[in-house]
C-alpha cells in the first residue's frame, strides 16, 4: 500500500483546561458532512491526520472543546509511529460539534481507518468513579488492553456493558481487525490531565496492549480474512 501523510493544523488557540463539555441529548448533526457544511475549518473545528504506514489507528473523534483531554490522550498513544485521527472541536461549542461514531464519516477518518488493522479511540463518559469502560468490536484487544491498564494501576471494566460500541459502523471499528473503544470518566480524565506521570503511564499501557496484539498474529489472520 503506497504510504500517504496528511495533516490539517490547529488553530492558534490551544485546547482550553479540563472541564466537563459533554453534550447531552441527540447530536445537532447527523454526520460529518452536515457539521461541515454548516461550519468553518480552522475556526469552529479543526482535524489533524496522520498515516504513518502503521497497522494501528488512534482516533479521537471528539476532542478539542468536546470531549476534553481526548485529544492529548490520542497523540500521546500514537506517538510518532501509530496512524492518527483527530477531531477537535473549538470556540465554545462543546457538544454542539458531537457526532456520534457510528455516523462519524469524515473521509479522511475512513481512509485511515479502513488502511489499518486495528483501531483505538479515546472518549469521555460521565459515570461516577474514575475509571475506564472498555468496548469495541476487537474483545480480544480490548482485554489486553484492560489487562495492562490494570497493571499500569487504573481501573478497566472490559467488555463494556454500558456503551459497548461494537457497531461495524463505528469509525474505531472500521479497520480489518475492528477496534477497541476507550469510555474514560470524567474523574479519571481529570485526574490524568494533572497527573503527567499517571497519563504517560495510561497511554503506554494502551500502546502495549495495542502492539502485543498486533505482534501475535491475529490482526493479520483477520484481515486475509477480510479480503
Amino acid at each position: 500500500m503506497r504510504n500517504f501523510l496528511f495533516l490539517l493544523l490547529l488553530p492558534l488557540a490551544a485546547c482550553s483546561a479540563y472541564g466537563p463539555a459533554m453534550r447531552r441529548g441527540p447530536d445537532v448533526y447527523p454526520d460529518f458532512s452536515a457539521l461541515k457544511a454548516a461550519n468553518t475549518e480552522g475556526l469552529d473545528f479543526s482535524r489533524e491526520a496522520y498515516y504513518r504506514g502503521s497497522p494501528v489507528a488512534v482516533f479521537a473523534p471528539h476532542g478539542g472543546d468536546i470531549e476534553l483531554l481526548t485529544s492529548r490522550l490520542a497523540r500521546a498513544t500514537a506517538g510518532r509511529d501509530f496512524n492518527l485521527y483527530i477531531f477537535n472541536g473549538w470556540h465554545g461549542r462543546k457538544g454542539d460539534l458531537h457526532v456520534t461514531s457510528t455516523h462519524f464519516d469524515d473521509p479522511q477518518a475512513v481512509l485511515i481507518a479502513t488502511s489499518s488493522l486495528l483501531g483505538v479511540s479515546f472518549h469521555a463518559q460521565a459515570d461516577h468513579g474514575r475509571w475506564v469502560c472498555v468496548g469495541g468490536s476487537n474483545r480480544e484487544a480490548g482485554a489486553l488492553v484492560a489487562r495492562r491498564l490494570e497493571a499500569a494501576g487504573f481501573s478497566a471494566v472490559a467488555p463494556c456493558a454500558r456503551l459497548p460500541g461494537t457497531s461495524l459502523k463505528n469509525i474505531v471499528n472500521r479497520p480489518s481487525s475492528g477496534g477497541v473503544q476507550l469510555e474514560i470518566t470524567l474523574r479519571l480524565l481529570a485526574s490524568l490531565e494533572k497527573d503527567a506521570e499517571d497519563l504517560s503511564k495510561f497511554t503506554e499501557a494502551v500502546r502495549l496492549a495495542a502492539l502485543e496484539f498486533i505482534s501475535s498474529g491475529k490482526a493479520n489472520t483477520l484481515q486475509e480474512t477480510a479480503k
